[in-house]
């Protein structure tokens, strides 16, 4: 099912007929990020200027809010000179958001225009006759006095967040101060707060929602097949434990043979709102690690991972982050539509053991006095769709190159290559 977040976020050539109607199908209303105009209608910049204002969104215009069997009619190819005309006459400053042509096929040359209003790149505010359009649930207000001011002064939404770094990753350690885990892989983003979120905690029912997301993610299915590959277990899904306040959540997974501790699979969820109560708040810190102690818990060194085992883990933990119903479910935490919740920032990759050790076995061949590296933090390609599965294995395969030339090892290109089947 396609999701409104991904329309607005694959790249233009992916955006097809298909995916749009795939997404109206279901019934999507209107919306903060979403409306649909039938033909070209005069109101089209104003919707423009809200979305830019607000939080972004998607106007599809030949696409009819009636309730019958298709709802995509098309427009003429013309309608996208009337939107940018329009848009240059009445916004202030003149600007002309992102317009997608879809065609569809024997229509006689109608289209649906995919109008994406992207406000990282729009000027904020936009104007028009004066005052500042804002979107609101399905319908566009005026920016009163206080949110003008807003407007004018705060940075747009999806661009607040750019710099903020997760805190240092780092291992478990014992009272002796001695590092508990063979490895872990870590991941997490910043998704921009509603202002309402500075003045309550994080909802029961809402980190209840997001452990019910990720107990159905990739990451839980991962985790799991791992755990029945290495004979008969037990698992704990995703359930608060450990330190829990009214602004931080802690979710732990845990599982492995005897399905009681010490537990060489654990995966842990932090939700965090990172300021002090009654401070003005900008982000919500998420993060989502898999700590792997499969040494540790039998006493002896670390064992080698496989390359294929690393690349489902990593895989599955992105995909976990971009899964539709966790996306919601930190949506419904920061009080902000689902367009919003950003993709991964980045991975970190943290070993006891120095890492050729640990990736011994795989083909992979050292570079004689090169050194060596206990871990990398490395940054997503921000032009990468993390949603697209072709998309995500290209970042995944990028991570794993740079891990093992870090630490002084060639090879992992042509592992990759036929980890996927190639030559």
């Amino acid at each position: 099912m396609t999701s409104t977040a991904s329309l607005f976020a694959c790249h233009a050539a992916d955006v097809t007929l298909e995916r749009v109607r795939e997404l109206v199908s279901v019934g999507q209303p209107e919306s903060l990020t979403l409306e649909y105009k039938e033909s070209f209608a005069a109101k089209i910049p104003d919707s423009v200027a809200a979305m830019a204002n607000s939080y972004g969104g998607l106007i599809l215009v030949g696409v009819t809010e009636r309730n019958v069997d298709d709802r995509v009619i098309g427009v003429p190819e013309p309608t996208i000179v009337q939107i940018v005309s329009a848009c240059h006459q009445k916004l202030e400053q003149p600007w002309v958001p992102e317009i997608i042509p879809v065609p569809i096929p024997d229509s006689g040359g109608l289209m649906v225009l995919v109008v994406r209003v992207d406000p990282a790149k729009a000027p904020r505010p936009l104007l028009i006759a004066g005052a500042a359009p804002i979107r609101l649930h399905g319908r566009n207000a005026v920016a009163g006095l206080s949110r003008l001011t807003q407007l004018i002064t705060e940075v747009a939404p999806q661009t607040r967040t750019a710099g903020l770094r997760l805190p240092l990753a780092e291992l478990p350690r014992n009272d002796q101060g001695q590092e508990t885990a063979d490895f872990l892989v870590r991941s997490g983003m910043f998704v921009p707060v509603d202002s309402s979120a500075t003045w309550r905690p994080l909802p029961e029912r809402g980190i209840q929602s997001f452990a019910d997301a990720l107990n159905s993610s990739p990451l839980h299915q991962a985790l799991f097949h791992w755990c029945a590959s290495l004979g008969e277990g037990g698992m704990n899904p995703f359930h608060r434990a450990g330190f829990n306040r009214a602004r931080h959540a802690r979710l732990l997974w845990q599982g492995g043979p005897g399905g009681a501790p010490p537990f060489p699979l654990e995966a842990i969820a932090k939700v965090d709102l990172p300021a002090s109560y009654g401070a003005p708040v900008s982000h919500l810190q998420v993060s989502l690690e898999v700590v792997v102690r499969f040494g540790h818990v039998a006493g002896k060194p670390s064992p080698p991972v496989a390359v294929g085992r690393l690349y489902e883990l990593i895989d599955a933990l992105v995909a976990a982050l971009v899964d539709d119903s966790v996306t919601e479910a930190l949506a419904g935490l920061a009080g902000v539509d689902p367009l919003v919740v950003p993709q991964p920032i980045g991975l970190d990759f943290i070993t006891s053991a120095d890492v050729p050790a640990l990736l011994v076995g795989n083909g992979l061949t050292p570079v004689p006095d090169a050194g060596t590296s206990r871990g990398a933090n490395l940054l997503a390609d921000p032009g990468v769709d993390q949603r697209d599965p072709v998309e995500r294995r290209a970042l995944v395969d990028a991570w794993l190159q740079q891990i093992s030339l870090d630490a002084g090892l060639l090879g992992m290109e042509r592992v990759l290559d036929r980890l996927h089947g190639g030559t």
